[in-house]
């Protein structure tokens, strides 16, 4: 596959052939490739979806001027859908989101809740309370990494993302790409995403079914209190714990993900699977 262009959102893209979409949004600070065992397992899970695979605004090959914010970014991808949808029988998408991703989806889903089928939302990073941008700890710690990590060879510092992640050194090289950016714009999509405040929700999309939430019992504490906080305002959607999950499941228990994806997508079920507990 090969980089493709709308306006200046970039993306990869398989199966544009067929009418049902799925559009994958990643989390904050990385990039597409976080998808890659997606990709390369459609045959077997997605082979009748177009599968959409983008770098968010501000985020890998999408380059943007401005200052990053979920809101402008919600708008940007709301665009982009109505363009892919405009060549398709469907009139909505499936969105599968992971963090920062899950911020902007919940935005499109309360601006244009009838262009949304099914939602997939994990990793949640809502906040209860909207830090002073001149205050928050965020500033702190980019003010700590310059001036510890700046001394430490790159290779130190993509390591230790690995580990963070939890994902194999095959992930190196995109993941160098990914943190290769300014250390203010760093600090600005991060302060953006762990501050992210939920919209006050229409009816409408309050009410909507076909949305599946997830966090997994090795993410960060923040996931789950989102995760359950949104299970108590979308009274129809379904919640679910996966075990040992952590941010980027995706790629550490692909084959996971990819049936709990596609089983929620076609049949609107919970993948049946011992390391899988739905929450009422």
């Amino acid at each position: 596959m090969s980089l493709k262009y709308f306006n200046n959102l970039t993306y990869e893209e398989i199966g544009e052939y067929n009418d049902k979409i799925v559009l994958f949004l990643h989390p904050k600070l990385l990039s597409h490739w976080i998808w890659k065992k997606q990709i390369e397992e459609y045959d077997k899970y997605f082979n009748n979806y177009h599968c959409i695979f983008i770098d968010l605004p501000h985020h890998g090959e999408s380059k943007f001027d401005g200052k990053f914010s979920i809101e402008e970014s919600s708008d940007i991808l709301i665009e982009f859908i109505k363009h892919l949808l405009n060549n398709k029988k469907s009139e909505s998408i499936n969105i599968v989101a992971i963090g920062l991703g899950a911020s902007i989806a919940i935005e499109i889903l309360n601006k244009e809740t009838h262009l949304i089928n099914h939602i997939i939302l994990s990793g949640l990073e809502i906040a209860q309370i909207r830090e002073k941008e001149e205050e928050t700890i965020i500033k702190r710690l980019a003010k700590t990494k310059a001036e510890y990590l700046n001394m430490k060879p790159d290779q130190f510092i993509i390591k230790a993302y690995l580990r963070y992640y939890g994902i194999r050194k095959e992930y190196y090289d995109d993941l160098e790409k990914s943190l290769d950016i300014p250390i203010r714009k760093e600090e600005e999509i991060a302060y953006k995403s762990l501050n992210y405040i939920i919209p006050d929700f229409s009816k409408e999309t309050i009410e909507k079914d076909n949305i599946l939430l997830v966090y997994g019992n090795k993410d960060n504490f923040n996931s789950t209190k989102s995760a359950i906080k949104l299970k108590k305002l979308f009274f129809n959607a379904k919640l679910i714990e996966i075990e040992k999950g952590n941010h980027l499941w995706n790629i550490i228990d692909y084959e996971l993900f990819n049936q709990v994806i596609i089983n929620f997508i076609q049949k609107e079920i919970i993948f049946n699977d011992e390391r899988i507990k739905e929450i009422d």
